[in-house]
């Protein structure tokens, strides 16, 4: 009996491959230079540049402190984890951690395209959704930016627990997505959304045949085992998300009120669509100034989104896809859009990475139906889709150069917007770091007129203090510690500079009061230990030195001074017997 041998055929393969491939190689072309960028002053230094514990690599200390820390006021063990493997890998080189992005990037854009497909997509229209997510300029902050590796990597292990959701079945299907689902929430907190995700998917699955889902129950009630898991789990993450947020270095956020939350979340919404409807003048940093809508406006909003989503969710049957759709949009924003005050900035690009495929499926499954049987009209959406994604992906590359150095980021951010203090504030740094103070200070001068800042004083202040401008470096110390009583770093640089002036007493009491806040800083003990030093207390600064070594094993300025003290304590007489 002759049997036909299935010949290796590369056409074949390639027209097998070619829906998926076509995203994953536009998205290269997109961000093909991001490995020759630079790290950002835009919390690049904070997570990763000057980072000990990333930059020591995947060590035991290193891992176990990934999972305690509080760095960045945020708890994101795995994110920590990633930056440690590229640091011990590609070593303190910034290509190392944008090729990293790059990757898992390429991996969300083909978990998308196989998501898409199991959401009913057919070739055409999972091709398309799995282009618009690789090349939409605002996702070009998630994929550019070191620092939102939390949202690249939070994507790979949500996204997979999305496909094992709907893919896999029995104990399988259990541990896989409950493991993923875990791994999301420990890469970026806004991962808590996954339980309510994984219900939606659930209900829109009891509207399909249950043939369609083999070895499945057709009901969401036999998900309710894990989703409860899970949920508790994404309640513990929120619960310390906040709780960094609000005891962080910088203080609580401002106090806003339910009423306005709710307002400002409506325009949020209104926002973003109308970003990935039309996105221009993107920026690293939006005035906050300028996020708010006109009352009137807002409450519009803030009635028209619940009317919609009511409206969709009564025709769910007519059209369970795109009310699916819709709902995942609005519960992958929950995190970022005020209705809970945390530690997220109020708007940023990178906020709709994943939301933004709930508008993606419903719309290409929408035009792949009303062109079926319609040759012509069939072409026309094609040529439409080509161009469509072709404009998209020429802006995200020229966006993507915004990224290069933190001097291209906040130029181009004074450059399409409008009073941005923190713009100005983030420039000015580098422009110091450069040898440009006096540059650095008109910039600072601008971001204060525009929204008086504790941090704006305070780098205003380092720069004066380098300048031997004592006199308004203290005022601009003391503005920004009326701005924020608990910033550690402006007690203690004003203390210095008090010491410095010979203000022995006062640098004393400020440097005190910082260190009531902040007993466990060693440099405020240092700082204390040299004040007691000048003063002759050669018992307290012994005492200060000692403690700042327990707490900083390696500050040699304590040593040294300890050596000193010590030293000077034994060559001095011993004092006379009382008569």
């Amino acid at each position: 009996m002759n049997t036909a041998r299935r010949q290796f055929s590369p056409r074949a393969l390639l027209q097998a491959l070619w829906p998926v491939l076509l995203p994953l190689v536009l998205s290269l072309v997109i961000y093909r230079d991001v490995a020759s960028y630079k790290f950002v002053n835009f919390d690049d230094d904070l997570y990763v540049e000057q980072n000990a514990h990333v930059m020591g690599g995947l060590t035991p200390a290193n891992l176990g402190w990934a999972l305690s820390a509080r760095h960045g006021d945020v708890w994101v063990p795995a994110t920590w984890w990633s930056f440690q493997l590229d640091a011990a890998v590609f070593g303190p080189d910034p290509g190392g951690f944008h090729r990293t992005n790059l990757v898992l990037h390429l991996l969300n854009v083909l978990l998308v395209f196989l998501i898409a497909r199991r959401l009913g997509c057919r070739t055409f229209a999972a091709t398309l959704v799995a282009a618009l997510f690789g090349a939409h300029p605002l996702n070009v902050e998630a994929v550019a930016w070191v620092t939102a590796r939390k949202d690249v990597l939070m994507g790979v292990f949500l996204l997979g627990s999305v496909l094992a959701w709907l893919s896999l079945a029995g104990a399988r299907r259990t541990v896989v997505t409950g493991v993923l689902a875990v791994l999301a929430m420990m890469a970026k907190p806004a991962a808590v959304v996954l339980p309510l995700l994984l219900l939606l998917l659930s209900l829109w699955e009891d509207h399909r045949a249950p043939a369609a889902v083999p070895g499945r129950r057709p009901s969401w009630r036999a998900d309710l085992p894990l989703l409860a898991l899970l949920a508790v789990a994404a309640i513990g993450v929120s619960l310390v998300t906040v709780n960094f947020a609000r005891t962080g270095e910088m203080g609580a956020p401002l106090a806003i009120g339910a009423g306005q939350r709710v307002l400002d979340a409506a325009a949020g919404v209104g926002r973003y669509l109308a970003r990935l409807a039309w996105p221009h003048n993107l920026a690293a940093r939006y005035p906050e100034a300028g996020l708010r809508l006109a009352a009137p406006v807002a409450v519009a909003l803030g009635v028209l989104w619940p009317a919609l989503t009511a409206l969709l969710v009564w025709k769910r049957r007519r059209a369970p896809l795109v009310a699916l759709g819709w709902l995942w949009f609005l519960a992958c924003l929950l995190p970022s859009i005020g209705l809970v005050q945390g530690g997220q900035l109020p708007m940023g690009d990178r906020y709709v990475y994943l939301a933004a495929i709930g508008l993606w499926v419903p719309a290409a499954v929408a035009l792949e139906r009303a062109t079926a049987g319609r040759r012509a009209l069939r072409v026309g959406a094609i040529i439409v889709a080509v161009v469509a994604v072709g404009m998209l992906a020429g802006s995200a590359r020229k966006q993507t150069f915004a990224w290069r150095t933190g001097e291209d980021l906040w130029r181009h951010a004074l450059a399409v917007t409008r009073d941005n203090d923190l713009a100005h504030q983030n420039l000015a740094v580098l422009l110091d770091a450069a040898g440009k103070p006096n540059e650095a200070l008109s910039h600072l001068d601008a971001a204060i007129a525009i929204h008086p800042r504790s941090e704006t004083n305070f780098n205003k202040a380092n720069i004066l203090a380098a300048l031997g401008r004592g006199a308004e470096a203290e005022e601009c110390y003391r503005a920004a510690l009326r701005l924020n009583p608990g910033f550690c770093e402006a007690s203690q640089n004003l203390g210095s500079l008090l010491g410095m002036q010979g203000r022995l007493d006062e640098a004393r009491a400020v440097l005190l009061a910082a260190a009531g806040r902040r007993p466990n800083l060693a440099s405020l003990q240092y700082n204390l230990a040299v004040v007691a030093a000048r003063q002759g207390d050669r018992a307290e600064a012994a005492a200060r030195c000692r403690r700042t070594l327990e707490l900083d094993p390696s500050h040699e300025g304590a040593r040294d001074l300890l050596a000193i003290v010590t030293a000077a304590a034994e060559r001095a007489p011993a004092p006379a017997p009382a008569r």
